[in-house]
């Protein structure tokens, strides 16, 4: 699917929201700027890293949240979200990767906008939340227990296959998804599958709250593997899955989480002509210090290990990084941060080879009314 088809989906997406709330909104007499949340987030930043220095982006994006209340059981709901690409440099979060940078071409230069969310949902308070569209994954309920460094990370679990975002194999921002999610106390599950017509796939997530603080969860997920996937991709069978489980702590103060997973196929490039596929294990740990409202620590690691060697003619495939940054907060909504990442790998893509040191400035934007 091209730009233009996936932005032709995205209006559609909009004028379905907007018709919903819009029907609801009349029967109740509310005005319609009630039930939505407009949101933001900007950041630039200046890389170092291979003797040189860059201005670059980190995953910057606009959005529009639709809420909306039917009766005190049922309401409704959506998000529109866009990826903006506005500075040309090397892309250090895999957070900013859209659905057609990899696998469909993986040459293609980032559009201006690029399509991230666009979903509707329907809740009942006791039933649960089903929802459709593009969304964040069930599998990523535990991989954002790690993926949360201001950059950098999200690396190890398969979260965003192939360098794209997740897409086409439902392990990050799911294509063309259906989902149902529900909570009964302390314990939550997610289950989902895709439908694109010649292949599908289905995963599911289950969490449970310990306490306040703790949580532990597992998720898992499968993907049939398209033929014209199969041909690009040398090594990747006709099914791939993941597995990933993990736990994480949080407080005012303190956050901690690690994170695991098995999986089929860790996507890459070997050259410029041929893209590989191997299984791996992967590991990621997520450690945040925030001692008052003006600092905030962080740092980690990701590191993945492949299980066989034939594929990259008897050398291990290995990435492995160290994640170490601070914080500073000008306002709420506005901070500076100071980022670096040591790695030491071997056979990783040329962007995952680098030591980054980066110094990058963020802010938030939220306008509406808050759900």
């Amino acid at each position: 699917m091209n730009i233009k088809t996936k932005m032709l989906a995205m209006k559609k997406w909009l004028s379905l929201l907007l018709v919903v709330l819009s029907l609801q909104l009349k029967a109740q007499n509310t005005k319609i700027s009630d039930s939505i949340s407009f949101y933001g987030m900007i950041r630039v930043q200046l890389g170092l890293f291979d003797n040189k220095i860059q201005l670059q982006e980190n995953s910057p994006r606009i959005g529009i949240y639709l809420n909306r209340k039917i009766d005190d059981q049922w309401s409704v709901n959506g998000k529109i979200e866009m990826g903006l690409h506005f500075i040309d440099g090397v892309n250090f979060n895999n957070d900013a990767n859209s659905s057609i940078e990899f696998v469909s071409n993986p040459f293609s230069k980032a559009e201006v906008l690029s399509p991230r969310l666009a979903y509707v949902a329907i809740q009942q308070k006791k039933w649960g939340v089903l929802s459709i569209g593009k969304q964040w994954g069930v599998y990523y309920d535990i991989g954002a227990y790690t993926d949360n460094f201001s950059l950098f990370g999200g690396a190890a679990h398969g979260i965003y296959a192939g360098g794209t975002d997740g897409g086409w194999k439902g392990t990050g921002r799911a294509d063309n998804s259906i989902q149902y999610r529900n909570r009964w106390g302390d314990l939550q599950t997610g289950i989902q599958t895709q439908l694109f017509g010649d292949t599908e796939s289905f995963g599911i997530s289950v969490q449970y709250d310990i306490n306040k603080n703790l949580t532990i969860g597992t998720t898992y997920n499968t993907v049939k593997i398209q033929p014209k996937i199969q041909e690009f991709i040398k090594g990747i069978g006709k099914n791939s899955s993941n597995f990933l489980a993990g736990m994480k702590y949080s407080s005012s103060k303190y956050y901690g989480a690690a994170t695991f997973s098995v999986n089929d196929d860790a996507i890459a490039k070997k050259d410029s002509a041929t893209v590989i596929s191997a299984p791996t294990n992967g590991y990621e740990l997520s450690l945040g210090y925030i001692p008052n409202s003006k600092w905030a620590f962080e740092g980690g690691l990701n590191i993945i290990d492949s299980k066989e060697a034939t594929i990259l003619n008897n050398n291990n495939y290995r990435l492995m990084h160290f994640i170490l940054g601070a914080n500073y907060f000008i306002t709420p909504a506005t901070r500076v941060y100071l980022l670096s990442r040591y790695s030491h790998s071997d056979y990783a893509q040329q962007k995952d080879d680098y030591n980054v040191l980066v110094l990058g400035f963020r802010y938030n934007i939220d306008f509406g009314k808050k759900f």
